[in-house]
């Protein structure tokens, strides 16, 4: 792909149908640049007759019909459209197929269940940097769960049961009695016993891709007040699951509607698969659940892309390539400002000692802590922090974004908005962002304004002083330097006077 194109991936599953059209850049990076989804519950009843619903169908239909019209609009240039468990299922779903090739001339591939499970793998592993855990995707009439070590999928199996499966078994929609719970969490149990590789994954992680995992994660993330609105690598204890369940069960469906982080169109039969999470976690004896805001789509996508040549190594290291393509950023100019940044951390790393700051952080803010510019010069740091926070690069944790946000901002207290940040992270582990942000504003001015390398410049760190020893400059150069620096604010952050002297 030597040029932009658009692929539109169509997800014809049991509870929802979704598009997403996505722009592919000539280093094959993807962005979204359309995503709809309607909500037909096409798996309603599926396991009584095997058979969908005439209604359902046609809605199905005009739905397709529809997406395929935003596709002409959008310029789409390949649809690849894929249905899941009730089009597996049903015995009538071959003549909705027909149908839609007729119509559209949408050819839909139908999954098998363990390809299900490896797609929705292929979403999460290639956006989140975890060496192994399970993947589950709760769909409206399925469960995959996959084992995965050293980033590849041991096992994967495909259960016959999802939200929309679970709101058949008991009547969901209001307050979940004692008795209609219990023949609920029995029902999963049984069918959790299918999975025969139970006591390999104790104590691992469990990723959850899909619709009822991100809104497990929207109402705990509310229920705690955390700062940062974003799903992705949004991890909840199992303790965390238990409490969103036991406040859901309890509400009426006016009430479930009115739950921050949750759907309406979920309401009704949230807490079922919101359950069945819980069960995963308990039966298996999983230690967490981590949020995954890629899922089987962006799996299929990404299988897509490999045809075209791109391999996912590196999650971080893709993902922010991808970022750096996407922004236009100069990587020439960026790889030196990384490399002054590294020499002078690691000279004074080994006089503080810093814990709290690892090689994604350092690439983060060296080649992003400018790119709040394209909004605004004025107060462009705290553009760039807002930035880094909602980007989408891949391949790091919450906090891991936040310490970067912070010490782009460089620890300016008139930046009020990033305060509420600072709670999640211990008194130290803010100082040493505080120290970062000093760091980051001497790289600013010898790749900027004196447009040095890592190479014509020495550092010494003694008692009272850090001293930076500047090859092939002469003394007005240092007076610039000056006008940039602030003794008062380097001196309270590291206990030292800053020094530049030149280097005969």
């Amino acid at each position: 792909m030597s040029v932009r194109k658009r692929i539109c991936v169509m997800d014809i599953g049991s509870n929802s149908i979704r598009m997403v059209i996505y722009e592919i850049t000539p280093n094959k990076a993807f962005i979204p640049i359309e995503d709809i989804k309607e909500t037909i519950r096409l798996g309603e009843g599926i396991n009584e007759k095997k058979e969908l619903k005439a209604e359902k169908i046609s809605l199905a239909l005009k739905t397709i019909q529809l997406f395929k019209k935003v596709c002409l609009k959008n310029n789409v240039d390949e649809i690849v459209a894929f249905g899941t468990a009730a089009l597996r299922i049903a015995t009538n779903g071959e003549w909705l197929l027909k149908e839609i090739l007729k119509t559209t001339g949408i050819d839909v591939i139908v999954f098998k269940g363990e390809d299900e499970a490896y797609f929705s793998f292929e979403g999460a592993i290639n956006t989140l940097d975890i060496n192994e855990g399970v993947v589950i995707d709760l769909g409206g009439s399925s469960l995959e769960i996959v084992h995965f070590k050293n980033r590849e999928a041991l096992e994967r199996v495909s259960l016959n049961f999802g939200a929309v499966t679970l709101s058949e078994v008991v009547d969901l929609k209001d307050k979940l009695g004692k008795k209609d719970e219990n023949i609920l969490r029995e029902f999963i149990r049984e069918e959790l016993k299918f999975v025969e590789w139970k006591d390999n994954i104790k104590n691992l992680p469990l990723i959850g891709v899909g619709g009822t995992v991100r809104n497990i994660g929207g109402v705990h993330l509310y229920m705690n007040n955390y700062p940062l609105e974003l799903l992705h690598n949004y991890r909840v204890s199992v303790e965390g699951v238990e409490d969103v369940v036991k406040k859901l069960k309890e509400l009426d469906y006016k009430e479930k509607q009115d739950v921050q982080g949750l759907s309406k169109a979920r309401a009704d039969m949230f807490i079922g698969a919101a359950i069945a999470v819980e069960e995963v976690l308990t039966y298996f004896k999983l230690k967490e659940l981590i949020i995954s805001g890629y899922g089987i789509r962006e799996g299929v996508l990404y299988e897509r892309l490999s045809e075209c040549g791109k391999v996912v190594d590196n999650p971080f290291e893709d993902g922010f390539k991808d970022v750096v393509e996407i922004l236009s950023v100069n990587p020439f100019f960026k790889e030196k400002q990384y490399k002054i940044f590294k020499k002078i951390y690691g000279k004074i790393n080994e006089e503080y000692s810093f814990n709290s700051i690892n090689e994604k952080i350092i690439k983060i803010v060296t080649y992003l802590y400018d790119i709040g510019k394209c909004i605004n010069y004025v107060n462009y740091p705290l553009h760039s922090a807002y930035m880094i926070l909602n980007l989408g690069i891949k391949g790091v944790e919450q906090k891991e974004l936040i310490a970067a946000a912070l010490i782009v901002a460089r620890g300016n207290k008139k930046y009020k908005g990033l305060e509420k940040y600072k709670d999640l992270f211990e008194d130290y582990e803010v100082d040493e962002f505080m120290m970062l942000s000093k760091i980051l504003n001497i790289t600013n001015i010898f790749s900027d304004d004196l447009l040095l390398d890592e190479k014509n410049f020495d550092i010494e760190v003694n008692k009272d002083e850090i001293v930076f020893y500047i090859k092939e400059k002469d003394e007005e150069d240092l007076k610039v330097i000056d006008l940039f620096i602030s003794q008062k604010k380097f001196i309270n952050t590291f206990d030292k006077k800053l020094k530049f002297k030149l280097k005969k």
